[in-house]
């Protein structure tokens, strides 16, 4: 072998290496649940079959710096929160059940109630309604 085709080859291998860990930072995100929803008036409308697989979704609300966190609780009801944690303001995430905020640790349970500090504070939750096959969510709140 000479070596330009060695070279070559240990530069595929360099790239492949690149190129498979750059998939392992984004194998968080690709759990995470988006859900396409309507704004009208203050309302966001989302359909009750995005929950047939998946138990929670997320939902980018235009003019929200981060999204809401619509959960399906075992009583057939919703919760819908900001996503915003209360300590510091970090994006919480969805894990095992609940939401951690990857900043400081706060933990908060689906319905955004705090299970662990630092923070004091629930999440902001919004109201939620059931209306033939959709969940609609009040945000005359407006953001967090």
């Amino acid at each position: 072998m000479n070596r330009r085709r060695f070279l070559g080859r240990i530069e595929g291998v360099a790239a492949g290496a690149v190129l498979a860990g750059m998939g392992l930072p984004l194998q968080g995100c690709i759990g995470f649940h988006y859900v396409t929803a309507t704004l009208a008036e203050g309302r966001v409308r989302l359909r009750r079959a995005d929950f047939d697989a998946e138990p929670f979704a997320l939902v980018d609300v235009p003019g929200f710096a981060m999204p809401l966190y619509v959960y399906r609780h075992g009583d057939g009801g919703f919760s819908a929160v900001s996503t915003r944690c209360m300590h510091q303001g970090c994006q919480v995430e969805p894990v095992a059940g609940h939401l951690i905020c990857p900043c400081h640790g706060s933990e908060y349970a689906n319905d955004g109630a705090v299970l662990k500090g630092p923070t004091l504070h629930p999440l902001r939750h919004f109201p939620t309604a059931l209306e033939a096959d959709a969940v609609v969510i009040d945000l005359s709140g407006g953001e967090p």
